[in-house]
């Protein structure tokens, strides 16, 4: 969650109550200040707010002005800790309002925190720090950078400092205004957007309001491409399966339009981007082109209900998973849709990964790739079961959970993860199976990556005759035992030390040790931990865990333990990675089970630690706190004193510290947040932690 003071948001202000609003107005203001609202005040008090859904509905219904929304959920005065509720509890609130106690709007809390993250990055230094970004800017010709709103001096500070980067490596950088952005949408520049916050605001100036597609493939957040900028590491540990024997295929359509066939497939595409029914309800199958997309299927409400399926993500920075649901059409188990026909038990395992595409995003469970695929190989009698792990989520989330997938020897991969050909793999042109077969237009909606039930048949089909014709299908392979992740040294290093750790190095003597805490919020306890362990090394690097369970997202916790450390110099604040007490290897973590039940995966924790993060770091201390109190932590503390000593790592257990008579508890601190009482949180947590909990300022 971020805060953003009344002088950053779009208001707009009127001496008496109007019943609605024109469109020009709403698209003005959003222009000199991007949000997901807008804000309306009568006589200078909050009076209402108009969102992105709202002038959608409105469009929809053929009004010409927007009605006032004047029931919304809103804050009175800094009170974090219930804005926080509030976006716990209801998943499609993505602003509240802070008001103060005479109804004047005072701020905005908003879910994402973008721009709080970002300020907190630079202390990582990731221009150092990471070992891919430089070789990927040094490729780069032209970008684009939207420019701050007036004034906005956090945003200011941020994007001038990427542009002094990219500039370092040779990239022409250009500012553009905000209301330049719907006409500059092209394929000739990559096109950066600060934070969520204004992203959010591109899409309902372009889509809500002029009616245009927002080209979210060429607009990024400075977020989403630092992600990006990392590239290569995906290229190395895809490669890389291949030296473990398992065999990658992957998807990806070009855009060329180098012969008729594929002329007539993308300017069909165009033209169903066009209709304003496809502009409303897009990526999902319109009315119109129901018929031809579903063909002989089309009966009842089979396009209503198939061409708009919805899947629920579980995801954070570092993890993705479907949600599981069960129904007629869409069956998702244990995060993977239902694959028909796949055998209980079988030698191999095809898995799939990616979005779209591999989900099945339009299709009946029988009729995905890995539906079709399995029917196939069912019917030759290969050994082989496939398995739908298709998720959304960015590139550096696709591959973290194929690294973080159980594989062995023999098995086979599809993947569509980065749209583009992967050197090392067999890569597989969506765009030219279309053209090769003479695909119908109506079989696909915007991109060959969205297509009907007769598209995945001719995808499924290339596949099969690939691998038939390869022979990877009846290859002898050498069987393991126990099923690992293969690729865990390769992707620890790639994945999270190359991206963190590239300037660290310590001087020869120096001791480094380790301490790993999620700080949900960071407390008077965690300052103890870390000020008392800095005092026995050189250098204390302290891990904060990526995934987010908690009441406060990894940005928050990040610039609390950064702010509550500041003054420590031999400590270092670093983000946890992908595979240290997170979901990906350590679910159990997440769960409530009984403290012997999750043996198997915290030891699979603490020995990437040992072999991979304390090895490359020369991490020679791990320090721990005291977990008594907790059965299930202070099994894992007795695990990792069992297992470090074994790789040179000494082991120190430090006591809790107390307030009073008891021992101080980030859960005490989040129940004296909530009643808003500061005296007794000022026991808990630090000085530096209270604005993330209270707010500074005016309550």
């Amino acid at each position: 969650m971020d805060y953003y003071s009344r002088s950053q948001l779009p208001i707009l202000s009127f001496d008496t109550a109007p019943e609605a609003l024109e469109r020009e107005e709403i698209r003005r203001i959003l222009c000199e200040k991007p949000c997901n609202i807008v804000f309306v005040e009568v006589c200078g008090k909050l009076y209402g707010i108009v969102s992105r859904g709202d002038v959608s509905r409105a469009k929809r219904a053929g009004k010409e002005r927007i009605p006032i929304n004047r029931s919304y959920s809103f804050i009175v005065g800094k009170q974090f800790m219930a804005a926080r509720e509030i976006f716990r509890g209801k998943k499609t609130i993505q602003e509240i309002p802070v008001i103060d106690r005479e109804g004047r709007l005072m701020g905005m809390c908003s879910r994402t925190d973008d721009l709080l993250y970002l300020e907190y990055l630079e202390y990582s230094n990731p221009w150092e720090s990471n070992r891919y970004i430089r070789p990927y800017l040094e490729q780069l010709k032209r970008v684009l950078f939207v420019r701050a709103p007036q004034g906005d001096t956090r945003r200011e500070k941020i994007i001038d400092q990427w542009i002094r980067e990219f500039t370092k490596c040779g990239v022409h950088c250009e500012l553009i205004d905000f209301a330049e952005l719907p006409g500059r949408q092209d394929a000739k520049a990559t096109i950066l957007i600060v934070d969520e916050e204004t992203n959010k605001g591109g899409y309902f100036v372009t889509e809500a309001l002029d009616g245009s597609v927002y080209r979210s493939d060429y607009v990024h957040t400075f977020r989403t491409y630092e992600r990006f900028m990392s590239d290569p590491s995906y290229d190395e540990l895809i490669q890389k399966m291949a030296d473990f024997g398992i065999k990658v295929y992957n998807l990806y359509y070009s855009e060329d339009e180098n012969t008729e066939g594929r002329r007539r497939l993308w300017n069909g595409m165009r033209q169903w981007l066009e209709q304003p029914e496809a502009r409303n309800v897009n990526p999902h199958v319109t009315p119109s082109s129901a018929q031809g997309f579903y063909g002989e299927l089309n009966k009842g409400t089979y396009a209503a209900e198939v061409g708009k399926l919805y899947f629920g993500m579980e995801a954070s920075s570092v993890y993705t998973r479907m949600k599981d649901i069960q129904s007629r059409y869409l069956n998702i188990v244990n995060g993977e849709r239902v694959t028909i026909g796949q055998p209980a038990e079988a030698d191999r395992t095809i898995w799939f990964f990616g979005p779209c595409i591999t989900i099945g995003g339009f299709v009946e469970d029988q009729y995905t790739i890995e539906s079709i695929l399995q029917k196939k190989i069912n019917e030759a009698g290969f050994s082989f079961k496939v398995v739908n792990c298709g998720c959304h989520g960015t590139p550096y989330q696709e591959i973290i959970r194929i690294t973080s997938t159980p594989m062995k020897p023999g098995d086979i991969i599809v993947v569509f993860v980065d749209n583009r050909p992967i050197a090392g793999t067999e890569s597989v042109d969506m765009t030219e199976i279309l053209d090769k077969n003479n695909a119908p237009v109506e079989w696909l909606l915007d991109t060959p990556a969205h297509c009907n039930h007769k598209v995945n048949m001719l995808y499924a089909n290339e596949l099969y005759e690939r691998m038939q014709r390869e022979g990877v299908l009846s290859a002898e392979v050498q069987q393991t035992e126990h099923p690992v992740m293969l690729t865990r040294d390769l992707a620890v290093n790639s994945l999270y030390l190359d991206l963190c750790f590239n300037s660290f190095h310590p001087k020869k003597g120096q001791t480094v040790g380790g301490i790993g805490m999620h700080g949900n919020p960071f407390t008077r306890g965690h300052r103890y931990l870390i000020e008392t362990a800095s005092k026995m090394v050189d250098w204390l690097i302290c891990q904060i865990i990526e995934d987010e369970p908690g009441a406060f997202s990894f940005a928050e916790r990040f610039a609390m333990a950064v702010e509550g450390t500041r003054d420590l110099p031999n400590v270092r604040i670093v983000a946890g990675g992908p595979f240290q007490a997170t979901r990906n290897v350590f679910q159990e973590y997440f769960l409530r089970v009984e403290p012997a039940d999750m043996r198997e995966s915290a030891t699979v924790d603490t020995l990437i630690f040992a072999e991979n993060i304390a090895k490359r770091l020369g991490i020679t201390y791990r320090f721990l706190g005291d977990e008594k109190h907790n059965p299930k932590m202070q099994f894992f503390n007795e695990l990792v004193k069992e297992i470090l000593p074994h790789y040179g790592i000494h082991v120190v257990e430090i006591p809790r510290l107390q307030a009073g008579d008891r021992p101080i508890s980030a859960s005490s601190a989040r129940d004296a947040a909530a009643v808003g009482d500061r005296e007794t949180l000022l026991q808990y947590v630090p000085e530096t932690t209270l604005p993330f909990m209270i707010g500074g300022g005016e309550q």
